[in-house]
Formats: structure tokens, C-alpha cells, sequence
């Protein structure tokens, strides 16, 4: 007989934490009953998932490094044991375990269900909040099935006495969900998958006990956290062939100590507590499994991680459990138990995932070493995966992205933001930006047409339908190609539709749109993992979706959106061998030479437990359900296996989300445990022996090219402009670069898609609208009707304009508040005898001496009573400021001033000019407002502003007329961040940081 099974039932055994698992269990497997090729088939093995039963499988061809053929053991999962699978007989269980429903059908059903009891309510649920409140609905389903809490049908009746008024609804409603599922199930001839499992499990376990199997059964993984799994471990452990391995359990652990895990959910061995117990076996009972050698390093390891995650009643006598520890075990045994193991927390997310990388990377100078990457943090596994292909490695990540942010998945997302959003640019050049959209041409040659069209359809948004987009083109082959994509997407109407419609005429157009001239779109888009993946969950709203209700193309999307976000694709293509990146289910049996635990912050891993949305903590006690605190046992279960490895290594980002994160509860502990054991050394006993955030530091700070120097072009004086407008003054000032770059290179800033002109549009129709009132009304008194007249040329001007017809209401809104402030202030300016004398009156201006044209546009000149003639200027904007103005830096009005005094706009004579006055016209709650140039401390005459900026303008002229005067950049910007339209162009960003840190100012 094996050794295994020489001692009496129950057996159980345990493997360290430190050792390899299934490497030992596959060697000790092999040893007993691999005597011939074919003996190991007799064996039924079951771990605890699916990814552990094929490492198993792996390491059992390592032990011939796959030189002899040999029939392995039948290996499953204990928590996916399947009805028609072997051990079972194919058809034996179907009466008692009908197939497990769909997910994606029990989550239409669940949010039905939460549809009809909002609908009895308010009725304003939106069916994607529905979908999202039933996935914690059917994990609470499951946490039911899966515990055996029994008949649950009377629980809201028994909660409702428990509970205050605002929660009894909650706890109604799972009643009524209670009572329905079971019979909805029935009528669909399904089961829910977590009590498909326990029937499984306990149909198994019974047929096991009445008729044990003919060969050995091993139950190893497992810690019998599931309670059908623990009765089906219980069956086995009894079995004359059977046996159960348990993973890590701490025998040394002191009984008092043991004792307290009964009540403490959240320690990594009270699973296995309670399996013990279920079986009445002692602690000492539990044997080695066969195989293991003793190593000190090893057990060193294990009892630091086992004090430092002892209950933490029981943490009071640490420092003499520690000198008891040395004592018993020998000098230096705490020393050797932190041999191999290191922390690294770096400052950000960022550079702890580049330290990673650099770890994975040493790695594989190591020929044949193994190393993998376990957090359940997806922002950190992100970043290491991008760290990774910047070596050129790419990783097995058992995690994968989801649907919506691969390829075919974001394909899909973009069709139904181009339909929905007719008259945009934005969503459409989105979409034929993707590798996917073909629409039946060459890709290569569509993407050069589809530039020109992108060109084409810069600047303000068109309209409010494809027709808009359609007249901005130019070109017959540009339009036609657009009416071919608009023909599509109008298909996509915005009629409620039942879903399954909404999904096949989405799959149907996406078909179209990804067409090439060599392949059919279905071939494209369906073909890779992504595009699976994709066309699953188009089946399944095409043949799920009929108990939702009909929905709008809005609502359609948004259930798109759940449903792709929470479906994980996995990447299948050449991944390296050694490394991997796992989360720490996937991880659980598994292991590596090199072991990186990222991520360890409080609430990441640990995972924080949340909200549940329908049970409280003690409704789930009063309907039977252990405590959500359950899950962070596991959890701290999976992380004293995995910190056992030879070499591991714990990371930490000290910020999270760009604030400051607390360091997870078991690394915490790890390190007070460390400088209790080992006092001042303990910071350098965790340091990594390779020095990773060093490195990763100084990669930030490779060495780059020396900046760019600040641009001073010095063109021929032959190409330097001879006339400017007042505007373009400023900008000679204040960054002479720009006119070189506009003016002598003829650049022009190219508009964005969808862009924002709403500011511009504004200012133009105010602009309009008053001057035509103005002409309108003439000089004296306004007329009767002005307010009238004015919202009249207002609204035209507006629509005239562009002004969207969503914004026009809140618009005229603003413009009657300006109107009523305007008419009053005109009305005053009238009575004091000023009138206007020009509006919107143009003029060009020689400046003497030079032969230098300055060109002016002036929004309003008044003539006063004195004869003097004000200068006014609208702003809907930002207006300069006197103090601006007297430093020399806004030239506009005192340059208009100057042509007014030499009579150089058209119509007038010259004058001595007056006033300098902006007028702000903003419509908000200070609806307008008059602001004197001439006014205020830093102010200066007229006259004395005329003068300077006339002498700035000749100094300017003569200045620039030197052939090695150059054309500096943003010179006197007016903000630090003041970033003008042509400093990319001048690459000012690399040259003012090169300043900045040399001392200098840009």
C-alpha cells in the first residue's frame, strides 16, 4: 500500500508554504503510482481552479523533462466539477443538476426584476442602473447557494422586524427575488452556477461514501472555504484511497492563539480551521506530504509570516514570542527566515511598476529562471505591461483588458458615438481613426483620403445632422465616401428598439464598416481574441435580451458599455515563457523562482469590502451568510503563500490616485514585526539586493539631447511685413515670433474638430447687433421700442452667427440682460450730450517717416459735446487693464486714438481724441460695465498714451528694419502659462525649462 494511505482515515496532509506545490504533489504522485506509464490514469486529482489543474498537468511532464509518454491523472477543478465529466457518468446527474443558466441571461432577468420594482415606485431606474445593482444581486444569489443557507423564502419577513423603515424595502424586495428565482429557473430549465456547484459537489461526495472509487483520490489546494467543497474534501479524506492536501497549514501556531481564529474571519488559516473541525481531526493529526525536504531558511520564513499575521488579540506578546522563536530554533533563525525577502515602496504607481519591470527583466539574465507578478491591481499590472514592451517582452497577463478597450470592442463603442451624436466631427473622425474601418477600400489609401476630409472638417461643429457634415466637403469622392458612412449610421435611428435588434443592425453595420477590398468585414472584425469576444456578446444580447425592455439607441449603448467593461479578454499571442503576471486567485497553487507582490496598499489588496447594495452586515448574519470580512482571510491566505517563495519581493506606491496611500495591513505588520525582530538593521534586512528604484530613477534621467535653443530668425528686411493691424501690434510686443511665423511664413493655426467657438460667435453677434441698432437709431434720443428692437437684431445677429439652437435660449437670455444695462448706459452717454460718430470704422494709418502702414478697425467712435472724440472698443471677454496699458503692452486703443487725432479712419477728420473706454458687454450677473483706460492709479492722459505708444510703434518699425534684428519668442509673455499659437512651433517649452533651470526667465 502507498504510503499515503498506511495511516487511518481521515487523511490529511499539508506542504509549506515555501515549497513548489504542484511540483511536489506531481513528484510524490509519480513516485507512489507511476510504476508504469499507464498506472497514474487511475488517479483522480482535483484543485482548486482550472489554471492550477493545468500547471499541475505541466509539472507532471517536467519530471521527464517530456521524454517518456505517460497517461497523466484525471485532473478538475473541485469548484467546476461538470455533470457530464468524468468522475461522473455522461447523462447520471442531468436530473438533479440542470445546466447553469447564462450569466448575461440572468443579469437581463435580475434587472428586469429591478426594473418592475422601480416602474411600482418612481419608474426612473435606467436600464444600465438596473444591469449594474444585478451583479451584486446574483453574487448575493450565489453567497446563498453557495453557504446552503436552506429555505431563505420567509427572510424579509424576519429582517423587516430588524430593521429600520428605510431598509425594510431592501430587504422586501430580496424576499419577493427569493421566492420568484427559484420558479423563473424552473420555467427556463436552468440553475443558478453556485447551486449547480453544491449539488454537484454533495451528489459527488454521497455516491463517493456509499461507493468509494477503485483508484486514489487526492483533494490538494483546497482550504474547504466552500462548504460543498469542504463536505466533498471531508468524503475524500475518509475514503480508503483518498486523502486531502492542504496548503500552508500552521501547526506551530500556539493553541490559544489557534483557538481565537474561530472568531476571526479575516486570518489566513481559519478556513482550514473549519475544515478540521468539520472532520473533528486535531492540528497535530495532519501529516507532511510525502516528499518534502526541511529546509531552515524555509521555516524561517514561515513562522515570521505566521507571527505576523496572528490574530491580533494575540499580538500583545510579540517581542517574547520573538526571543522565543531565536531561542528554540537556534541563532540566526529569524535572520535566515528574512533571507530572499525585500520591500520596495517607490513614490509613485509609475516607478513602482518600472522597478518591477526592471526585477522581471534581471530575471531573465538568469538562464531558466522563473519569475511572475501577482496583484490585483489592473493600474499597476497596465503599467508593467507597458514597462515590459518598452524591453520588448510580453507577458502572460491572466487577466487580459476589457472588451471595450480592445480593438473590436471600441470599434463597436465608436459606431454608436458617431450615430448618436449626427452633425459631429469628433465621433466620426474617432471612428475611422480605428485599424478596423475600411468601409470596402484599400486601408492604406483611405486613410489619405480620410485626412483630407479630417482637414476639410476643422473648426466649428457643422450642425445637427450628417447633411451639415456632408456640405463642409468639397470634394465629389470625399462626399460620396461620407454618404456611404452616414448611410450606415442612419440606421441607427433613435427609436426604441427591443435589444436583440439594436444588436444585430449594430453587428451588421460594423460588418460593413469593416470591409476591405481583400476581406469581408466579418472576417476582419470577428476574427482575432477581441473580436471573439466581441461577437459573443452580440450573441448574447441578440438571443438574451428578450425579457428587457425596448430601449432607446442612448440606453442601448450604455448596456453596451456594462457589459464590455466587464468582459475580460486575454491576449493569445506569443507570450515569454518564464515571466508571468497574475491576480491573486489565478496565481493561488502556482509559483516562481522570483515572486513580485505590487499593489500592497490598503484597500487594493486587501481589496476594500465596499457597499453592498442590497444586505447590510446584519441582514447577512440573520440570512445565514458568513461575515464580507470572509474574503479578506482568503485574501490574506493567498498572500502568506505567495510572500513564502524563496525570493519575493512586496511593492508599494506611498501615493494612490495622486494621494497619499497607507501601506496594506500585512506589509505593515511584516515591517513592525522586522524591526521588533531585528531592530536598527531591519531597513537594510528588507532592502531588495539589486537597488531597482535606483535604477528605475535613473532611467528617468537618462541623458537627453541638450534643448532647443530659442528660435531668433532674422529674415531678409524685403520679407518683413510693412503694414500690421492694431491687434498684430500687441503681438510684435509682447512675442514678435508670431508675426514672423504668421506673417512672414504664412503658418495659420489649424482649428480643432468640434471646436469651441461659442466665445467667438458671441462676440460677433453682439458686435453685429449693436451696430446695426445703432444705425438704425441714428443720432438724438432712442427710439421707444429700443429694448425690442435690440432682442430682435440680437437674436438674428445670433443665428447669423452660428450660435447653436441648444444655446440660443440660455444666449438670448444673457443678451436681454446686456440689452437692458446697454440701452441705459447709451441712453446716459446720449443725454450728456456724446454721440456715436462711427461704427465699425476702418482705417490705415502712415506712420511718419517710415513708410510703415498700420491698419485699424474701431468698433465705435463718439463724438463728445467738447468735440473730442472717444475711443470705444466692446469686449465680451477679458479687457486690458490700465495698468497694462501705461506699462506699454496694450497698444490697441491708444494706436486708434493716435488715428483718430491724424484723421485716419475713413469719414473723420482729425480730432483730439478723448476717452479710451472698453465697454464689456458679458450678459452675467454684472451684465455690463464701463472701464476707462484713462482711470485709475497707474493711469495716464490720453494725450501722454498717444505720444508713447506712437514712439513704441516708430521704435518697432525702425527696429525691425534691421536685417539682424531677430524675431524672439513671447519675449514679455503675459502669464507664465501664457502659451500663444506658434510656441510649439518655436519649442519654447524645451528653451524656457532650460532657463528656468539654469535661473533665467523666459
Amino acid at each position: 500500500m502507498s504510503r499515503i494511505f498506511d495511516t487511518p482515515a481521515p487523511r490529511v496532509f499539508t506542504t509549506p508554504p515555501q515549497a513548489d506545490f504542484l511540483q511536489l504533489l506531481a513528484g510524490t504522485l509519480k513516485a507512489e503510482f507511476g510504476q508504469t506509464p499507464e498506472s497514474l490514469a487511475r488517479v483522480t486529482v482535483l484543485t482548486p481552479t482550472r489554471r492550477a489543474g493545468r500547471a499541475l498537468a505541466a509539472a507532471f511532464t517536467r519530471l521527464d523533462d517530456g521524454q517518456q509518454a505517460t497517461l497523466l491523472p484525471l485532473i478538475r477543478p473541485i469548484g467546476d466539477v461538470d455533470a457530464d465529466d468524468p468522475p461522473f457518468e455522461p447523462g447520471e446527474l442531468a436530473g438533479i443538476a440542470p445546466e447553469a443558466i447564462n450569466p448575461v441571461r440572468r443579469t437581463f432577468e435580475l434587472a428586469r426584476l429591478i426594473l418592475e420594482k422601480d416602474k411600482a415606485q418612481s419608474g426612473d431606474m435606467h436600464p444600465s442602473g438596473a444591469i449594474a445593482l444585478a451583479g451584486p444581486l446574483a453574487a448575493l444569489i450565489d453567497d446563498l447557494e453557495t453557504e446552503e443557507t436552506g429555505d431563505v423564502t420567509a427572510l424579509g419577513e424576519t429582517l423587516r422586524s430588524l430593521l429600520p423603515a428605510h431598509l425594510r424595502e431592501s430587504a422586501d424586495f430580496v424576499s419577493i427575488v427569493l421566492t420568484y428565482w427559484p420558479r423563473r429557473l424552473a420555467e427556463l430549465g436552468f440553475t443558478d452556477p453556485a447551486q449547480r456547484r453544491s449539488t454537484l459537489l454533495a451528489a459527488l461526495a454521497d455516491r463517493w461514501r456509499e461507493t468509494p472509487p477503485p483508484g486514489p483520490v487526492i483533494a490538494a489546494g483546497s482550504t474547504g472555504s466552500i462548504p460543498a467543497a469542504a463536505d466533498l474534501m471531508s468524503a475524500i479524506a475518509h475514503l480508503p484511497q483518498g486523502a486531502v492536501v492542504l496548503p500552508g497549514l500552521d501547526r506551530d501556531l500556539d493553541d490559544k492563539a489557534w483557538a481565537a481564529l474561530e472568531s476571526d474571519d479575516q486570518h489566513p488559516q481559519q478556513a482550514m480551521q473549519a475544515f478540521l473541525k468539520r472532520i473533528n481531526l486535531p492540528r497535530d493529526k495532519v501529516a507532511d506530504w510525502p516528499g518534502q525536504a526541511a529546509n531552515r531558511a524555509a521555516l524561517g520564513r514561515q513562522r515570521i509570516l505566521a507571527e505576523a499575521l496572528r490574530p491580533a488579540e494575540e499580538t500583545g506578546d510579540w517581542l517574547k514570542r520573538i526571543d522565543g522563536l531565536e531561542k528554540g530554533r537556534g541563532e540566526g533563525f529569524l535572520d535566515s527566515g528574512f533571507a530572499g525577502l525585500s520591500v520596495i515602496e517607490a513614490p509613485t504607481p509609475e516607478m513602482e511598476a518600472r522597478a518591477i519591470a526592471l526585477a522581471l527583466r534581471e530575471t531573465l539574465e538568469t538562464p531558466g529562471k522563473t519569475a511572475m507578478v501577482v496583484t490585483p491591481d489592473r493600474g499597476i499590472a497596465d503599467r508593467v505591461l507597458s514597462a515590459m514592451r518598452g524591453y520588448g517582452v510580453a507577458l502572460d497577463d491572466s487577466a487580459g483588458r476589457p472588451l471595450l478597450q480592445t480593438p473590436a470592442g471600441s470599434f463597436l463603442r465608436l459606431i454608436l458615438n458617431a450615430a448618436l451624436d449626427p452633425g459631429a466631427t469628433k465621433p466620426l473622425a474617432a471612428l475611422w481613426a480605428s485599424p478596423l474601418f475600411a468601409l470596402g477600400e484599400d486601408r492604406p489609401a483611405l486613410k489619405r483620403q480620410l485626412d483630407r476630409i479630417d482637414l476639410a472638417l476643422r473648426g466649428a461643429r457643422p450642425g445637427r445632422a450628417f447633411a451639415a457634415v456632408m456640405g463642409r466637403l468639397q470634394h465629389d469622392e470625399d462626399r460620396q465616401l461620407l454618404s456611404r458612412l452616414t448611410h450606415q449610421l442612419e440606421k441607427l435611428d433613435s427609436a426604441d428598439r427591443p435589444v436583440a435588434d439594436w444588436a444585430r443592425q449594430h453587428a451588421a453595420i460594423a460588418e460593413a464598416l469593416a470591409e476591405d477590398d481583400r476581406q469581408p468585414g466579418a472576417m476582419r472584425l470577428w476574427r482575432q481574441e477581441d473580436g471573439e469576444a466581441a461577437a459573443t456578446l452580440m450573441r448574447e444580447l441578440i438571443s438574451e435580451s428578450d425579457v428587457l425592455p425596448a430601449l432607446s439607441l442612448t440606453a442601448y449603448g450604455e448596456l453596451y458599455d456594462t457589459l464590455a467593461r466587464s468582459r475580460p479578454v486575454r491576449p493569445r499571442g506569443d507570450v515569454h515563457p518564464r515571466l508571468r503576471l497574475l491576480g491573486p486567485i489565478e496565481a493561488r497553487l502556482l509559483s516562481a523562482d522570483r515572486v513580485i507582490l505590487a499593489g500592497l496598499n490598503e484597500g487594493v489588496w486587501p481589496a476594500a469590502l465596499g457597499l453592498d447594495p442590497w444586505m447590510s452586515r446584519g441582514m447577512r448574519a440573520e440570512a445565514g451568510l458568513p461575515p464580507r470580512e470572509k474574503r479578506l482571510g482568503l485574501a490574506a491566505h493567498d498572500f502568506a503563500q505567495l510572500a513564502s517563495a524563496p525570493e519575493a519581493i512586496l511593492t508599494r506606491s506611498e501615493r494612490q490616485d495622486g494621494a497619499p496611500a497607507v501601506a496594506s495591513r500585512w506589509l505593515w505588520r511584516l515591517k513592525t514585526l522586522a524591526r521588533g525582530a531585528l531592530g536598527a538593521a531591519a531597513d537594510n534586512a528588507l532592502k531588495p539586493g539589486t537597488d531597482y528604484l535606483g535604477l528605475a530613477r535613473a532611467l528617468d534621467h537618462t541623458p537627453v539631447p541638450d534643448p532647443a535653443s530659442e528660435p531668433c530668425p532674422c529674415p531678409p528686411v524685403s520679407e518683413r511685413p510693412r503694414t500690421l493691424s492694431v491687434t498684430e501690434v500687441r503681438n510684435w510686443i509682447r512675442d514678435p515670433y508670431s508675426i514672423y511665423a504668421r506673417r512672414i511664413l504664412g503658418l495659420r493655426p489649424t482649428d480643432g474638430l468640434d471646436q469651441d467657438t461659442q466665445a467667438a460667435e458671441r462676440g460677433t453677434a453682439i458686435h453685429r447687433a449693436l451696430e446695426v441698432f445703432l444705425k438704425q437709431c441714428g443720432p438724438g434720443p432712442l427710439p421707444e421700442n429700443a429694448l425690442r428692437d435690440l432682442l430682435k437684431l440680437g437674436r438674428d445677429a445670433a443665428i447669423d452667427a452660428g450660435v447653436d439652437e441648444a444655446e440660443l435660449v440660455p444666449e438670448m437670455i444673457r443678451f436681454e440682460r446686456l440689452a437692458r444695462w446697454f440701452l441705459d448706459w447709451e441712453t446716459k452717454r446720449r443725454e450728456a450730450g456724446t454721440q456715436p460718430a462711427a461704427l465699425e470704422c476702418r482705417g490705415e494709418w502712415d506712420v511718419a517717416g517710415t513708410g510703415f502702414v498700420l491698419r485699424g478697425k474701431a468698433d465705435r467712435l463718439d463724438v463728445r459735446a467738447d468735440h473730442r472724440v472717444d475711443i470705444l472698443d466692446y469686449k465680451t471677454g477679458r479687457t486690458p487693464s490700465p495698468a497694462a496699458t501705461a506699462a506699454g503692452f496694450e497698444p490697441q486703443a491708444p494706436l486708434e486714438a493716435a488715428m483718430v487725432r491724424d484723421g485716419a479712419f475713413i469719414g473723420m477728420d482729425p480730432a483730439e481724441p478723448g476717452d479710451l473706454i472698453y465697454v464689456r458687454l458679458s450678459g452675467g450677473r454684472t451684465a455690463g460695465e464701463e472701464k476707462r483706460v484713462n482711470e485709475g492709479r497707474s493711469a495716464k492722459p490720453t494725450d501722454q498714451l498717444v505720444f508713447e505708444y506712437s514712439e513704441i510703434l516708430r521704435k518697432l518699425v525702425t527696429r525691425y528694419a534691421v536685417a539682424d534684428m531677430p524675431y524672439r519668442s513671447q519675449i514679455f509673455a503675459q502669464y507664465e502659462n501664457d502659451w500663444g499659437d506658434y510656441d510649439r512651433l518655436a519649442r519654447r517649452a524645451e528653451w524656457s525649462s532650460a532657463e528656468d533651470d539654469q535661473g533665467g526667465a523666459s
